[in-house]
């Protein structure tokens, strides 16, 4: 008589969660303005914890003549940036909007010269409501960066949102030459956007040449 075979291991267990799905990509189709990416992530290494820092007087100097950044001053890496932007990003998309906005906020004031920081606060000014400060932001990206794609398209669509068809043209002209093969979601956003306003446009300046008909006596 054979003895009884073992009974079968049991399946190990894992504490890894499953991979949360993909976020969605921005498509083709309309979306409301304020659209935004989240800023590109840098594999540098983990960089060590923060350290106290006192400005020196000529630092404080440099600062005020704009050729020094706080972030300079504060030695804090372009990884180091990004990181809080993705960080400020990651508030923002789980519902404490304010505290992302503000996060981001601090950031750019101490990296002012980093468009793709202005082009994601523009973003979440326009997803908050407040397209003046969602422009402003937009216009200091394309500033800093002029084929900012993000910047570009979503100025456009605050513009066109408030009827103003040739200075909308002008920026989505621009975001096509910045992805002329339209390979990213905004640059394809940008073509389709373009083809609708110029043809927008031609009407008008169609309308307006048409001679009215004269009155009747």
């Amino acid at each position: 008589m054979k003895p009884p075979a073992p009974p079968p291991k049991p399946a190990p267990t894992t504490t890894t969660p499953p991979s949360a799905p993909a976020r969605p990509t921005l498509g083709a189709k309309p979306l409301p303005a304020g659209r935004f990416q989240p800023p590109p992530r840098f594999n540098d290494p983990k960089p060590a914890p923060p350290k106290a820092v006192r400005p020196t007087p000529e630092q404080l100097s440099a600062v005020a003549a704009g050729t020094m950044t706080w972030a300079e001053v504060m030695g804090m890496t372009r990884a180091e940036a990004f990181g809080i932007a993705q960080s400020a990003y990651r508030l923002f998309e789980h519902g404490q909007r304010e505290k992302g906005r503000q996060v981001l906020e601090g950031l750019v004031v101490a990296n002012p010269k980093v468009a793709a920081f202005h082009a994601l606060l523009g973003g979440m000014h326009g997803r908050l409501g407040d397209e003046t400060a969602a422009h402003a932001s937009y216009s200091e990206a394309i500033k800093l960066e002029p084929g900012n794609l993000a910047a570009r398209v979503n100025r456009a669509e605050l513009l066109l949102k408030k009827g103003f068809l040739d200075v909308a043209l002008d920026d989505l002209l621009a975001a096509t030459k910045a992805d002329p093969q339209g390979k990213s979601p905004l640059g394809k956003r940008a073509f389709l956007l373009a083809r609708t306003t110029s043809s927008a446009l031609k009407e008008l300046i169609a309308r307006a040449r048409k001679p009215s008909a004269p009155p009747r006596r």
